[in-house]
């Protein structure tokens, strides 16, 4: 089973790998992206539109979606995604996002975003297949 999950992100909050600043800074950025992704995930566990996984691992690749078509490392969005399977383990779709439950992330590059000033990150979670 795969499902998947769109967290947008305004540029006002993102960041990078390469970022370089004040630690408060990248926290401050992450907790919104956080609370974010618990907010949206615990909406979609509560309505029983996303089931939580009934098989372990599970694999899960981050779809970014930049705001242009120019060059872009998928992979330097990690601050982003860890704040997200951070989010996932907060509102209990899975015990840990240990490599006991989780496989991956893998990064892939999607297409650039429909919003203007607004990046998309999709999470999709797959159950591995034995």
């Amino acid at each position: 089973m795969t499902q998947e999950t769109t967290i947008d992100v305004p540029k006002a909050y993102w960041w990078t790998q390469n970022k370089r600043g004040d630690w408060r800074a990248k926290y401050r950025r992450t907790s919104v992206v956080k609370r974010r992704a618990y907010l949206t995930y615990r909406s979609l566990i509560n309505s029983g539109k996303l089931k939580p996984p009934t098989k372990w691992p599970v694999h899960v690749t981050a779809i970014i979606h930049p705001l242009t078509h120019g060059r872009f490392d998928p992979e330097n969005a990690a601050p982003m995604v860890k704040a997200i399977l951070d989010a996932i383990t907060q509102a209990d779709f899975w015990p840990d996002d240990n490599a006991r439950y989780v496989v991956g992330p893998d990064y892939r590059l999607g297409e650039p975003s429909t919003e203007k000033g607004v990046y998309h990150i999709t999470i999709r979670i797959e159950e591995e297949e034995l």
